[in-house]
C-alpha cells in the first residue's frame, strides 16, 4: 500500500515552514504536524498573574517550552511557526569565515547568499531606520553606549523580521495575509497580537496551506519507524485526549527544532529501537550558539525596554587570533511592560541560596503573588532596566544524551573550554552597564551555577560527507535512511555565532531545493519567487488565514539582500579591549566524615556521626570550588561560588563515587544573629540507585566559648536529601570533617584565574584573604569591643 503523502513535515519552525512550503509549490502531497498551537491574530497568552495559564509547554501545550536541563538551560516556542512567535525577529548572515571549518564541501557564504536573499525576501527584512515611528529610546542609548565605549565602528542596525508600516488598517502582504503595522508596544517576544511581526505563520507557511498541505496541530510525534516505502510516523493527539495516531508518507522531514529532532532521533534509536543505525555521531556538535543573557537595573537614562521591537542594535566584538580568536555579537534588549516585576525577582542575592529546582518555581510564586499597586512601582522602575544579549561563536562541541538510568535528555557542555567567550561576554556587559550609570547583573543560573541559557541551540545532527563525521549527507538526509531528512538547526555542523534564523532557513532552502529537484527529476528547480516575473503567483484565498483575494498583489524578484555585518570595520588588531577585568579564584577541598542513614533525630548530628563511624559509614568528597568573578563575589551578600567533584557516601553512591555538577556553595552567609555566619555546601548527585539526591551541609561560624576558630570553619553539619530540593526528606545525618593535613594541602590548590601578571594575582589573592580574615575577626573578636 503506497503512503498517504508524498512528505511529512515534522515541526514548523524555520527549516519545517520553508520545507513545507517548497515541497507544497512542487506539486507534492504535504502533511505537517506541529506539536503547539495555532495562534490566530490576539489569542497570544496575555494572563500575566498565572504563567501557567497559556505560557508554558508543561501545562496545557503553552507558547514557552523551558527546560531545564543538566549542563544547559533551553529555551523554546511551541507553536504554529515556532520559534519566529516569540524570537526577536533579527535576520544576520554570519561572516565569511565562519564557513571555513566543520562544513561540509560546497558550503559558503557565497554558494548561500542566493537562499539568504530568498529569507530575506519571503521574511520583508529591514532595519529599524525603516520604520516612520523613529528610533526607540534603547536604540539611542546603544548608539550614545558605542560611542561612549570607542565601539562606533562596530555598531550597527541588524534587519528585522517587521512590518513598519503606518498605524490603521490592517493590509495585505505580499501572500495576501492580513498584518498591521509594528506599534512598538515591545511583545515581539511574547507573541505579537497586532500581527506585525512577520511570522511564518503569515508567509512561507501561509503559503505551503495555499498550495495544499494539510496541517495538523497539537501534534507530538513520537516515533518514525521505517516502511518499503518510506515511514510510519507516530504522534501523540493533544487535541483529543492524547490519542496515538499515526501517518505513513514516503519522505519525512524532521523540523522540530534542533534540541527536540536530536531527542526524537535517540529515543528511536536507543529506545524504541526503530532506527537502530543511525550514525554514532548523533548528539555531537551540539553549540549554544554562545548565548548569553545578563541586566542592568536603574539606569541611569530612561532605557524604556517596552518601546519597540525586542533588539534593534548590534556591536562586534573580535578580539585575538587562530584558536584564541573571541567573536560575538552584543545587542541590546527589551521586554514587555508586564514582565518588569519577573525582571525586579532575578535578584542575584536572593537566587543564589537557592536550589536550581526550586528557581523556576520561585519566579513563577513572585509573579502570582504581586499586588496591582507592586506591578504599577514595578512598572514604572522598569523603565530603568536593561536587557543583554549575545552571542558568538562557541566551541561546539557539546553533546545531547539520555542519561542511561532515566533516559532523561541532558547536554553535557563543556563550559571551562567556552570560558573565554563568556567572560569576554561579562566584560562587555560591565562596560556597557557602567556607560549607562549602573552595573551589571546576572541570570541566577549563570551567576550561581555557570549554567548557560541557550534560545539558540544549533547541532545534534551534524551534516558530514560520512556517517562516521556526522549524521546526516551535506544535502540533509540521514546516513542510512534514505527519505529522513533533518533540516532544522539541528543540521548546522557549528554555531554560526549570530542570531541564526536566517542560517537555518537559508540552508533549508538550499536542501529542499536538492530533495525537489531529485524526486520531479527537474535539475533546474527553484522556488517560483526566484523566477522573473511580472505577475504575482496565484495563492488561493483560504478563509482560516483571512486573506483578502480582491486586492491585487504584484510579486517583486528576489534580488540581493542588505549585509549590515558586511559594513562593520573591524580593525587589524582587533576590537577595542575591555577595560574591565574579569579575575576569579579556585581551589580544591577533600572533607571527610560519617553518616548515619534513617537517624532517629535528625538534627543530632553528632549522634549521627557517632553512629555512622560504629557502622563505618563513611562520607567524604573531594571538590573544586570556583569563583568566577571575584569582584562579584566579595560584593555580594551571598558570596557564591560553584562546586564540582566527586561524593563518596557508602550505600548511596557507586564505587567510584558519584559526579558533584553544578553544586553551590556559599561563604560566610549572614544569619539573624549578627556575630554569626554559615558556609553552605550544596551538592546535587545521583545515586546509585539511578534516583537524585543533594547533600546539604552547613559550617556555622559563631563566637562561642572558648577558642573554636578551627572547628567552626572545619565542621560540616550534613544531612542527604532525597532529591535535588532542600525541601527534600532527610534520609542521612550526621558531620563531615576538615582535617588538617587536608586543610594544609588545601592551600597549595588556590589558583588565581583570568590573569598572567603576578601583581593581579597576588592582588585577587590578598582581596580574598582579607574579606575571609575580616569575617571571622568580625564574629570573634569585634563582638568582644562592642
Amino acid at each position: 500500500m503506497a503512503p498517504a503523502y508524498d512528505a511529512l513535515v515534522i515541526g514548523t519552525g524555520f527549516g519545517g515552514a520553508v520545507a513545507a512550503c517548497r515541497l507544497a509549490q512542487a506539486g507534492l502531497s504535504v502533511r505537517v504536524l506541529e506539536r503547539g498551537l495555532r495562534y490566530p491574530k490576539g489569542s497570544f497568552p496575555r494572563d500575566f498573574e498565572d504563567p501557567r495559564n497559556g505560557w508554558l509547554w508543561q501545562h496545557r501545550q503553552g507558547l514557552f517550552d523551558i527546560k531545564l536541563l543538566k549542563g544547559m538551560s533551553v529555551v523554546q516556542a511551541a507553536g504554529y511557526g515556532g520559534g519566529s512567535l516569540i524570537y526577536a525577529n533579527v535576520h544576520l548572515r554570519p561572516p565569511p569565515d565562519v564557513f571555513a571549518s566543520g562544513w561540509p564541501e560546497g558550503y559558503s557564504r557565497e554558494s548561500l547568499d542566493p537562499y539568504y536573499d530568498l529569507v530575506a525576501h519571503m521574511l520583508d527584512v529591514q532595519p529599524i531606520t525603516a520604520s516612520a515611528r523613529g528610533l526607540p529610546p534603547k536604540t539611542k542609548r546603544m548608539q550614545e553606549v558605542a560611542k561612549k565605549l570607542g565601539r562606533e565602528a562596530q555598531f550597527f542596525y541588524p534587519n528585522l523580521a517587521v512590518r513598519f508600516a503606518p498605524a490603521g488598517e490592517p493590509m495585505p502582504n505580499k501572500f495576501g495575509v492580513l498584518q498591521e503595522g509594528c506599534s512598538y508596544c515591545g511583545e515581539c517576544d511574547i507573541g505579537c497580537n497586532r500581527r506585525a511581526k512577520n511570522t511564518l505563520d503569515l508567509n512561507y507557511l501561509a503559503v505551503a496551506e495555499q498550495r495544499g498541505a494539510e496541517v495538523t496541530t497539537q501534534a507530538e510525534v513520537t516515533r518514525i519507524e521505517p516502511l518499503s516505502p518510506g515511514y510510519r510516523v507516530t504522534f501523540t493527539d493533544h487535541a483529543n485526549a492524547g490519542m496515538q495516531r499515526t501517518v505513513d508518507a514516503r519522505r519525512v522531514f524532521l523540523c522540530a527544532g534542533a534540541v527536540n529532532s536530536t531527542e526524537l532521533l535517540l529515543r528511536n534509536r536507543d529506545v524504541l529501537g526503530t532506527l537502530p543505525d543511525l550514525s554514532a555521531r548523533l548528539g555531537t556538535r551540539y553549540s549554544a550558539n554562545g548565548d548569553f543573557l545578563a541586566f542592568a537595573f536603574d539606569t541611569k537614562e530612561p532605557w524604556d525596554p517596552a518601546v519597540g521591537p525586542t533588539i534593534t542594535t548590534g556591536m562586534v566584538v573580535d578580539e585575538g587570533q587562530g584558536k584564541d580568536k573571541t567573536w560575538f555579537l552584543f545587542q541590546e534588549g527589551g521586554h514587555p511592560v508586564q514582565a518588569a516585576g519577573l525582571m525586579m525577582a532575578m535578584d542575584p542575592d536572593r537566587a543564589m541560596t537557592l536550589p536550581a529546582d526550586l528557581l523556576q518555581r520561585e519566579l513563577v510564586k513572585v509573579l502570582r503573588t504581586r499586588s496591582k499597586e507592586m506591578a504599577a512601582i514595578e512598572n514604572e522602575r522598569g523603565r530603568f532596566q536593561a536587557v543583554f544579549l549575545a552571542m558568538g561563536r562557541d566551541k561546539s562541541n557539546g553533546r545531547l544524551t539520555l542519561s542511561p538510568i532515566t533516559r532523561e535528555l541532558q547536554v553535557q557542555w563543556d563550559v571551562p573550554a567556552n570560558l573565554p567567550l563568556y567572560r569576554t561576554q561579562e566584560q562587555l556587559c560591565e562596560d556597557v552597564a557602567r556607560a549607562l550609570g549602573t552595573r551589571a547583573a546576572y541570570n541566577p543560573l549563570w551567576e550561581r551555577l555557570h549554567l548557560p541559557v541557550s534560545v539558540h541551540n544549533l547541532g545534534g545532527c551534524a551534516m558530514a560527507e560520512e556517517p562516521a563525521y556526522g549524521v546526516l549527507t551535506p544535502d540533509g538526509e540521514v546516513h542510512g535512511y534514505p527519505g529522513l531528512y533533518v533540516m532544522d538547526g539541528a543540521a548546522l555542523p557549528v554555531g554560526v555565532g549570530v542570531n541564526p534564523s536566517s542560517s537555518i532557513a537559508a540552508v533549508a532552502e538550499r536542501n529542499v531545493e536538492q530533495v525537489i529537484r531529485q524526486v520531479k527529476d527537474a535539475p533546474t528547480w527553484v522556488a517560483p519567487e526566484r523566477v522573473p516575473t511580472k505577475a504575482a503567483p496565484a495563492y488561493p484565498p483560504r478563509v482560516s488565514m483571512r486573506m483578502m483575494p480582491e486586492v491585487e498583489t504584484v510579486a517583486s524578484p528576489v534580488v540581493p539582500g542588505t549585509d549590515p555585518l558586511g559594513d562593520v570595520v573591524v580593525p587589524p588588531g582587533g576590537t577595542v579591549a575591555s577595560p574591565t577585568p574579569v579575575v576569579g579564584l579556585r581551589f580544591t577541598e577533600r572533607m571527610k566524615g560519617f553518616l548515619q542513614p534513617n537517624h532517629p533525630s535528625p538534627e543530632d548530628f553528632a549522634g549521627a556521626a557517632r553512629a555512622g563511624q560504629r557502622g563505618g559509614q563513611t562520607a567524604e568528597f573531594v571538590v573544586t570550588i570556583t569563583l568566577p568573578n571575584l569582584d562579584r563575589f566579595l560584593a555580594q551578600e551571598s558570596h557564591g561560588g560553584i562546586v564540582q567533584g566527586t561524593l563518596h557516601v557508602r550505600g548511596f553512591t557507586p564505587p567510584g563515587g558519584a559526579p558533584v555538577e553544578n553544586g553551590v556553595f556559599n561563604l560566610f552567609v549572614g544569619t539573624e544573629r549578627f556575630y554569626e555566619r554559615r558556609m553552605l555546601y550544596l551538592m546535587p548527585f545521583t545515586g546509585v540507585d539511578g534516583q537524585p539526591y543533594l547533600l546539604d551541609g552547613y559550617k556555622e561560624v559563631n563566637d562561642d566559648a572558648g577558642f573554636d576558630v578551627w572547628s567552626d570553619t572545619s565542621t560540616l553539619y550534613t544531612v542527604l536529601r532525597k532529591g535535588h530540593e532542600r525541601t527534600g526528606p532527610i534520609v542521612a545525618t550526621g558531620i563531615i570533617r576538615l582535617h588538617l593535613p587536608d586543610f594544609l594541602q588545601q592551600l597549595t590548590t588556590f589558583s588565581v584565574l583570568g590573569t598572567s601578571s603576578p601583581l593581579k594575582q597576588a592582588d585577587a589573592m590578598r582581596r580574598f584573604g582579607g574579606m575571609f580574615m575580616g569575617t571571622l575577626w568580625d564574629v570573634f573578636a569585634r563582638a568582644k569591643f562592642d
